[in-house]
């Protein structure tokens, strides 16, 4: 164990961080901050208030910043909870910080509400008495394979000149960077003008795929914007149509504040009975349980039946809707490709019986009858006034068959003309925040890879599996868990990385250097991995880089429904960490390269507002507006609070107008400036489906999030009250498949298998280990587990060949198989629930 590793499993052992039963109230001279949630991306608006150890507040109103009387009748916004203290540096001096739901807040999470990973939020700060305590702080050089500290001059140095040397020597392609696509404009401008614009490397992808490019092409081909609708369109509609994402479990406040409060009738499609599926049927709506792999066929089936029953909405498609002449002329090579007028996609849908109510019963498993009552609720059934209907999809959808699912969707909300007005829209709900302002267009033109003579992004994983990757800057991920076949990642890491001579032997920066340059010409590669915490991926590391982040920075970046806001910087970041912009343009400068000049990440801010210009994150008002008033746009955006502003901003009049939501004026992002429908091919889902489906005594093992857990777990195996909760990953099993494998609830599950296509389209072995979660929430047939837990990654069994996707390069996160085996026993069975989380 690392003395890293001791230290904190020191302060875990002393029980340091066990709960309060008293928190500090903050005097009224306290300083006040706003800040958002770092977590889903609904984004909570929070206050902070931070003030020395020296003082402390009182009870009455008038003794504390609060301004109420405690004890607190109000227990959202205003009742302070333990988890919401902690203490931290600030200007290098010791302060108490409460991070506090906003009780005034009238968006987002109005009147103060918050999930369980937001309402714990002030423990991510780093404090080195708590869990915490591990937080990288001084770079790290390996060494005779132990990693050692350094300057940040010696390590800017290193990935600078090893940079030039790869570069110059093996081509910009060798060149890689896989990062985060969310934490905030400041950081993702900075990088990917290093990488897009100055090195001009199409090596370069984000967190969640092995290529750049749109996670949702088949829906963006309808002309529709996948972050279109506002919150409020969710308390508005008459109806929800939600597929492959459980809204309670993953965007809680959204659920409850604007989805469930505004009583409308829930359709919930997914393989699982879920809460929210049972909500859904609890308040007269439906669960549509579909089979693994099959939204393509039930979502055509729903749009045929409508267009049979003349429920389609006929102004929208006659006034909105691209003709086939028009989608011809179109310039982009997708939408003339599978581009489809509405009479195309009536003829493509009539074409298969796969699509009738009972051909899709018998392929998706949904009854015939419900399909059809989802089709009527969707669309009133031929009733004189329509019903007002939300359509909202994500990762559950997208992750299987992507560019096909997608488009399938998209179908159904265009034959909807649920678009651009208030509780009518179609929409992603998000993964995660929405920080991805890029600083230039994506290089294309230099990737090496194709779709029917048609450029198409790079997918960086497979050029790195084949060992043509010289260099790769990891920054802000788990690059082994985050990636499908993850044991290939790892065997091409130790490969390329740890097994390749020369190994660095000495601290001396010229000798890492000339060490580092003498293997990448060997054909090995060099590694660096830039984060707030070591994971799986820094053990492969030749460089680590502490980085400095959420609550450390000036920031910003939108949620969900577009919202721009400013996240203030709380603390000091530990030791030596610096912010992911500011390590960047080091670099650069060192290379040789301009720009890179910034003073403060405010600078970052208003150079990325003209990039913006156009898009729907469009911020570029803002920036002219403070520019021509001699004022500083993170200092302008601060004054919006909580509440920030919904883009794109447009100004008038001097004043900056925000958008609500997207469309508004029925216009589409298409060359007619009208919606397509697209070709959702079922006949290739169905062939793909074919390659990945379990056979024999194998499952399928797919994979999602739990509401107390987020992401790869960074903050949360550093957060007691969740990880005493889900002590280790788990695999839900239905009771039938249990019994057949003599499994029950704690068991010791090793769930694995030798038919894993890696990033070249061979074979391997992949396995990871969960305790069992004997449960009906997964029907027979399918597993269910927890999709990044820490060194137990559902994704070894999920297979990486991307040729099996060739129009869109993505991974098929929820489409695993594996056997699942039981090796042992637990004492998980006294420490950890096991009841059924699907209770209404």
């Amino acid at each position: 164990m690392s003395k890293r590793d001791t230290g904190r499993s020191e302060v875990l052992a002393a029980g340091i961080a066990e709960p309060a039963d008293q928190v500090p109230l903050p005097p009224p001279d306290a300083k006040v901050s706003t800040i958002a949630c770092e977590y889903c991306p609904v984004a909570c608006g929070y206050k902070v208030y931070t003030w020395p150890l020296e003082k402390e507040g009182g009870p009455a109103a008038d003794e504390n910043a609060l301004g109420v009387d405690f004890p607190v009748q109000q227990l959202t916004g205003k009742w302070v909870s333990p988890n919401m203290h902690n203490v931290v540096q600030v200007d290098g001096r010791p302060h108490h910080v409460i991070i506090i739901p906003d009780g005034d807040a009238t968006v987002v999470n109005v009147g103060g509400t918050h999930s369980v990973r937001g309402g714990a939020i002030a423990q991510k700060l780093y404090n080195p008495q708590t869990p915490t305590v591990d937080r990288l702080q001084v770079p790290l050089l390996r060494v005779r394979g132990t990693l050692q500290p350094i300057s940040w001059d010696a390590a800017t140095d290193i990935v600078a000149e090893v940079s030039k040397h790869v570069i110059e020597n093996h081509g910009e392609l060798a060149w890689g960077i896989k990062r985060y696509s969310y934490q905030f404009y400041e950081n993702i401008y900075a990088i990917t003008k290093l990488g897009y614009e100055k090195v001009g490397s199409p090596n370069h992808a984000p967190h969640h795929a092995p290529a750049e490019g749109d996670d949702v092409p088949g829906f963006s081909d309808t002309g529709i914007d996948a972050f279109s609708a506002a919150f409020e369109d969710d308390k508005e509609a008459d109806v929800l149509f939600i597929s492959g994402s459980d809204p309670y479990e993953t965007k809680t406040v959204r659920f409850t504040t604007w989805m469930a409060a505004g009583g409308a009738k829930i359709i919930y499609v997914d393989p699982r009975k879920t809460f929210t599926a049972a909500f859904a049927e609890q308040r007269g709506g439906l669960h549509l349980q579909l089979k693994l792999g099959t939204d393509t066929a039930l979502y055509n089936a729903i749009v045929r039946h409508i267009i049979e029953q003349g429920w389609e909405d006929k102004d929208f498609i006659e006034e909105h809707t691209s003709s086939a002449d028009e989608i011809a002329q179109d310039g982009k090579w997708r939408r003339r490709m599978f581009g489809l007028s509405f009479e195309g996609l009536r003829a493509y849908l009539q074409s298969d019986d796969a699509f009738t109510l009972e051909g899709a019963e018998q392929i998706t498993g949904v009854p015939a009858d419900k399909i059809r009552q989802a089709a009527e609720m969707l669309t009133g059934g031929g009733a004189a006034e329509r019903p007002k209907t939300v359509i909202l999809f994500e990762k559950g959808l997208y992750w299987s068959h992507n560019y096909e699912n997608t488009a399938a969707i998209g179908n159904l909300g265009v034959v909807l003309g649920s678009v651009g007005r208030p509780g009518r829209a179609i929409s992603r709900m998000g993964g995660h925040q929405r920080g991805g302002q890029s600083a230039g267009k994506y290089p294309i033109d230099k990737s090496p890879h194709e779709f029917q003579g048609n450029k198409i992004e790079m997918d960086t994983d497979r050029w790195t599996v084949e060992g043509k990757t010289r260099f790769m800057w990891v920054i802000g991920l788990n690059w082994v868990g985050a990636a499908a076949c993850s044991q290939q990642i790892i065997d091409t890491l130790r490969r390329l990385v740890l097994e390749t001579e020369p190994q660095v032997t000495s601290e001396d920066t010229a000798t890492a250097i000339a060490q580092l340059k003498e293997r990448i010409d060997n054909g090995g590669m060099v590694l660096v991995h830039q984060e707030i915490y070591e994971n799986e991926t820094t053990e492969f590391a030749d460089l680590v880089l502490p980085a400095a982040t959420w609550g450390e920075e000036n920031f910003a970046r939108n949620n969900a429904e577009r919202r721009l806001r400013l996240y203030e910087r709380i603390a000091d970041p530990p030791g030596e960490a610096r912010p992911d912009w500011q390590i960047v343009a080091e670099v650069a400068r060192k290379m040789g390269f301009d720009g890179f000049d910034w003073a403060d990440s405010n600078e970052i801010f208003e150079e990325a507002g003209a990039a913006s210009k156009g898009s729907r994150r469009d911020f570029s008002a803002l920036v002219e507006k403070v520019q021509a008033e001699g004022r500083r746009g993170h200092d302008l955006l601060r004054e919006f609070g909580t509440t920030g502003i919904q883009t794109p901003i447009r100004g008038d009049g001097g004043d900056l107008v925000g958008t609500p939501r997207l469309h508004e004026d029925l216009t589409f992002k298409t060359a007619s400036g009208k919606a397509n429908f697209v070709k959702a091919d079922w006949a290739a889902v169905k062939a793909r489906n074919d390659l990945l489906a379990p056979v024999g005594d194998e499952l399928w093992v797919t994979n999602g999030r739990v509401n107390h857990l987020w992401n790869n777990l960074f903050d949360f195996t550093r957060r007691p009250y969740a990880i005493q909760r889900w002590p280790m990953n788990f695999l839900e099993i239905n009771p039938e498949d249990a019994s057949a494998r003599d499994i029950e609830s704690g068991d010791l599950l090793r769930i694995e298998s030798d038919r894993v296509r890696n990033q070249v389209g061979e074979e391997i072995q992949g396995s990871f280990e969960a305790v069992a979660y004997v449960s009906d929430i997964v029907p027979p047939g399918v597993t269910w587990t927890y999709f990044h837990y820490p060194k137990s990654h559902a994704n070894a069994v999920v297979s990486a060949d991307t040729s099996l996707q060739p129009i869109s390069l993505r991974y098929n996160f929820k489409l695993g198989r594996g056997r699942v085996v039981k090796i042992g026993t637990t004492d998980l069975r006294e420490r950890m629930p096991f009841a059924p989380r699907n209770l209404v």
